[in-house]
């Protein structure tokens, strides 16, 4: 009898043990950039206001991975994305002279932020003591169109446009809900951002990744494109020049090849995210040579 007690306390202890160790702290993403080295701004009398950023979603992925941990983390990355970039856009406005007013600006700025998710081969398969679980792999593709439109005469507009993706799938393992298993054994799925499941690092670091490079990449592309407000109020002195760039002109930085949201199904490497040659190809210095965003 004594033999079945301390078995039974062995497994309860395991059980124990292989829950408290079925998780791993990651942290969300740090999207504060470095403060810039010039921060003053010249009061041009040119006013700006920026609207909130609009988020257009076009996902193509499993009812699994709509249930998962990775998904929740996203979601809560996207908020972070949204919030941190619409507060560096104002300083990005501060640091080109432009005051930043809720009404009756001379110009406007309007962003659009496309985010499409994709998990291919979504794979179930099950195991009898830990439950079942999904392989599949996962791409990430980052759109974002900034209009720089004046107010007084809305015509009169110019594009800014930003693009990241990943350059290959994310493999994916991740457990699922089920009513399979030994209670005792099962794995515990994970509903906390920042509480993954074990394996999931990877994905998530590769995911982190992604995020930061497009945050960097849109910061730089309308740091570098947005004209200065004081070569706007120099320019109104003479109304045929105030106003006078081209109507509907654009400037895209690391333009995406159309390939209707496909992704190379190769494995992982160092240059996963369309990030570090790329993206520094779209130099982070401006024309004064001032790093702002690294």
């Amino acid at each position: 009898m004594k033999k079945y007690f301390f078995i039974f306390i062995f497994l309860f202890l395991s059980a124990c043990s292989n829950t408290s160790s079925t998780f791993v702290n990651v942290s969300m993403p740090n999207f504060k950039p470095q403060t810039p080295i010039k921060t003053e701004s010249i009061d041009s009398g040119i006013t700006i206001a920026l609207e909130p950023i609009n988020i257009e979603q076009n996902n193509n992925y499993s009812d699994y991975f709509e249930n998962s941990v990775l998904k929740i983390r996203i979601e809560k990355e996207i908020e972070l994305l949204k919030e941190n970039l619409e507060e560096q856009m104002a300083t990005v406005a501060k640091l080109k002279g432009y005051k930043i007013v809720n009404s009756n600006p001379d110009y406007t700025l309007k962003s659009l932020i496309s985010i499409y998710i994709e998990e291919q081969n979504p794979q179930k398969s099950d195991s009898f003591v830990s439950g079942d679980y999904v392989k599949s792999n996962l791409g990430i593709q980052f759109q974002g169109k900034i209009n720089f439109i004046d107010a007084h005469n809305p015509q009169n507009s110019t594009d800014l446009t930003s693009n990241t993706k990943l350059n290959s799938l994310i493999a994916l393992t991740y457990p699922i809900k089920n009513d399979d298993g030994i209670n005792m054994f099962k794995t515990t799925i994970s509903t906390v951002p920042t509480q993954l499941n074990k394996g999931l690092e990877r994905p998530a670091f590769e995911i982190d990744r992604s995020f930061i490079a497009f945050y960097k990449n849109t910061l730089n592309t309308l740091y570098n494109n947005l004209p200065k407000a004081i070569d706007i109020a120099q320019s109104s002195n003479n109304p045929e020049k105030f106003n006078s760039f081209d109507n509907n002109s654009s400037f895209e930085e690391n333009p995406l090849q159309q390939s209707n949201h496909t992704f190379k199904n190769i494995p992982n490497d160092n240059s996963n995210v369309k990030k570090e040659n790329d993206i520094n190809n779209n130099t982070n210095k401006n024309q004064d040579g001032v790093i702002i965003f690294e």
